[in-house]
């Protein structure tokens, strides 16, 4: 292809891609006015409805589920990578706080 095609190419697909934007946000907007207007309904209906479900099933499921998850974590804190994922989660965690220390208060200006 020559230099041209590909630019030719290349805004048909960046049209394309707008078109489809435009199509995608039209068809959810309906579920997002829903949201907007209908948000506190909405949440504590769907945690009572949550809750229903959860009280529906048997007490050996949730046993179950319990017993799987503290034998997956048991498993990952006796694995030899538990040092670098705990160091990595922590390192992340300190870099996503600042630190109070380099923030100086600002002081009013006086005039």
């Amino acid at each position: 292809m020559s230099l041209r095609q590909d630019r030719r190419a290349a805004q048909a697909a960046e049209i394309r891609a707008i078109v489809m934007k435009r199509e995608l946000q039209r068809a959810g907007s309906p579920l997002a006015r829903l949201w907007r207007r209908h948000r506190t309904a909405l949440v504590i209906g769907g945690g009572m409805a949550a809750g229903v479900i959860v009280s529906l099933l048997p007490v050996r499921a949730f046993a179950r589920a319990g017993s799987t998850v503290g034998a997956l974590a048991g498993m990952a804190l006796r694995s030899p990578f538990a040092p670098i994922v705990l160091g990595w989660i922590a390192k992340a965690q300190e870099q996503a706080a600042p630190d109070e220390a380099d923030v100086a208060p600002q002081r009013p200006v006086d005039g």
